[in-house]
């Protein structure tokens, strides 16, 4: 095989067409030119821009949310500034202190946390690189992927 030139994601977008060829699916490189909801990008080497109805977006490129376990052993630290916690205190007489807490920290903690949801807001922004894939003779385009050069 020859050598490959170019920019990174461009060497890559060659490599897997030298590959794995197949004339149904184009990889190409793109630009978003507007951001969600009213998604466009415009692809390389054509002229007109791609409309959200031509797209399909890979989730991990969207605002989504997902529902996640977390557990770690002793090797976890948390801390915050910006939480309120109210405790009832406990005194050996028997009654109750109420004391506010601003802050808190752990160190080497053990933690577990059920059930929790994360939210990944990282969706594609305007000027954001961009790998495609074209589909159904480049009526259809998937966005894989953002491309990153270093």
């Amino acid at each position: 095989m020859e050598r490959i030139e170019g920019s990174g994601a461009s060497q890559l977008v060659q490599l897997i067409r030298a590959i794995g060829y197949n004339s149904d699916i184009t990889l190409e490189l793109a630009t978003v030119t507007a951001p969600p909801p009213e998604l466009k990008i415009k692809v390389d080497h054509m002229n007109v821009e791609l409309e959200k109805d031509d797209l399909i977006v890979a989730q991990s490129l969207t605002k989504y949310t997902r529902k996640v376990n977390l557990k770690s052993e002793g090797k976890t630290e948390v801390s915050s500034t910006s939480l309120s916690w109210v405790a009832i205190l406990t005194t050996p007489s028997g009654s109750g202190e109420i004391t506010e807490f601003t802050s808190f920290g752990m160190s080497s903690a053990n933690l577990t946390v059920q059930e929790a949801e994360l939210e990944f807001t990282d969706e594609l922004k305007k000027d954001d690189r961009v790998i495609v894939a074209g589909i159904h003779q480049g009526q259809t385009y998937l966005i894989l992927d953002r491309a990153v050069m270093y």
